[in-house]
């Protein structure tokens, strides 16, 4: 997936579905990165400005953003970025720590960046993302 100019990666066993652009409705008193709710085939999954946990300028309108839909124990996710690409599979061997030059709110979520040929891809950790929203909101996300 990616946002803007930058790619990330998901453990694909995360993933719990993709979506196309979605009528979020907000919710008050939360973090910045909560954008709100969206219903999912009955089950209500609070959406994630991937963008704003990461210190970026989105790219893509909200109304015309995908989602990317994570499971945490029970509860669903779903993580607004700009593009969604194609699964992959690199061995674990080529996962590379992150520079200590990277900003501190990347390196809190993630852990690795592959060297891919034409770019880089850098792993987030979907418990991580939580981890940071909740301790932002002051709250359960």
């Amino acid at each position: 997936m990616s946002l803007g100019e930058h790619a990330f990666g998901v453990a694909v066993k995360h993933v719990h579905d993709i979506l196309g652009p979605q009528q979020v409705a907000a919710v008050p008193l939360t973090s910045e990165a909560v954008l709100g709710s969206i219903n999912l085939r009955g089950r209500i999954v609070t959406v994630l400005d991937l963008a704003v946990v990461l210190g970026l300028k989105r790219v893509t309108e909200a109304d015309r953003a995908l989602n990317v839909v994570i499971a945490d124990d029970k509860e669903l996710y779903a993580l607004m970025v700009d593009n969604v690409g194609e699964v992959m599979t690199l061995p674990c061997s080529t996962l590379e720590p992150l520079p200590p030059t990277f900003p501190a709110g990347w390196r809190a979520i993630s852990n690795g960046i592959f060297k891919l040929p034409d770019h880089l891809l850098l792993t987030l950790e979907p418990d991580r993302i939580l981890a940071v929203i909740k301790a932002q909101s002051g709250k359960q996300a």
